[in-house]
């Protein structure tokens, strides 16, 4: 294995810490985990090619876009004056986007109950939100 000139990262941890400046991993990962297998579970009954096809859009979402709403979220709970106000506005304003792309992207082909698919995330997405405003701005004020 050959090592680094001048001690310089390697291009592997250059795109790590790129991409970690718009996704929140740690919370990508764990939601989509959680979401696609949900999904998965919801669209079954139409066979596993249909539930899998669901289950790995919204697992891909919700890594992509969801640790990227989540970055917003910070974003937002730091320049929103006030815990409070900061806390609703931030969790309602990304929760919005967020159910309205998760709509959209199981609107498409491939998802045999795009409603029903959409609705766990509408459910769920404003108390995490809430929450990790409210973790935000609390470790921020």
């Amino acid at each position: 294995m050959q090592e680094q000139k001048n001690n310089q990262p390697g291009i592997t941890k250059k795109l790590l810490d790129f991409f970690q400046k718009f996704i929140d991993f740690p919370s990508a990962i764990a939601g989509a985990v959680i979401m696609g297998v949900i999904v998965g579970a919801i669209n079954f009954g139409h066979g596993w090619w249909p539930a899998a096809t669901a289950a790995m859009k919204q697992a891909a979402y919700t890594f992509l876009f969801g640790g990227m709403m989540i970055k917003l979220l910070y974003v937002l709970a730091g320049k929103i004056p006030g815990k409070t106000i900061s806390v609703i506005f931030s969790a309602l304003i990304v929760t919005i986007i967020t159910v309205a792309l998760v709509y959209a992207v199981h609107s498409m082909k491939g998802t045999p109950m795009p409603m029903e698919s959409t609705l766990p995330t509408a459910i769920l997405a404003p108390f995490g939100f809430s929450f990790l405003a409210y973790r935000r701005k609390s470790k921020i004020s």
